[in-house]
């Protein structure tokens, strides 16, 4: 998980939901915001993982997409309001919507 929320923040929003992410990664951390690149290689360099190996869903096309693309990262943008889709912008309505294209993908995610 990688987030431009403080370390604090976002560790209270994972236990209150229940979630179990391998691991998080925030700006906090990375001394750097999304789109910029530092926050993403951070979470590549700790986790030991090449750009063609993850994948990033966020809601934002400047800051997740943008910031993702920047390190060759595959970046899916939650479009939940079906907003027009820019060109090469790769959109999901909803994070159940990643299954379905993991199931219909090379399962790269």
């Amino acid at each position: 998980m990688v987030s431009n929320i403080d370390t604090a923040d976002i560790l209270k929003a994972i236990e209150f939901h229940g979630l179990t992410p391998t691991d998080v990664f925030t700006s906090e951390d990375a001394r750097a915001y999304k789109p910029r690149k530092e926050l993403f290689e951070f979470a590549l360099r700790t986790t030991g993982l090449k750009a063609d190996e993850v994948i990033h869903i966020g809601d934002s096309l400047c800051s997740d997409v943008k910031g993702a693309s920047s390190v060759g990262i595959n970046a899916l943008w939650l479009n939940r309001f079906g907003k027009q889709i820019p060109n090469g912008v790769e959109s999901i309505s909803s994070l159940l919507c990643a299954l379905d294209k993991n199931l219909q993908s090379d399962n790269r995610f």
